[in-house]
């Protein structure tokens, strides 16, 4: 018994740090993503600007 509860407690305690990371660093990746769009957008039309870039990149990267 004292054996499955210490599996038990393992899994929910790293259940609540996969959990507690995805809210800390979910913002982050989201906006490295964007800019990388933006920069990638801007070299393939040198034409656009910043704020066309990064409004088409956050349309297309919400939709996905």
């Amino acid at each position: 018994m004292k054996k499955n509860l210490s599996v038990i407690l393992f899994i929910i305690f790293a259940s609540l740090a996969l959990y507690l990371s995805k809210i800390t660093y979910g913002g982050q990746t989201l906006q490295k993503t964007i800019s990388a769009c933006v920069i990638a957008q801007i070299k393939k039309n040198e034409n656009l600007t910043y704020e066309i870039a990064k409004n088409y990149c956050e349309k297309e990267i919400k939709k996905n």
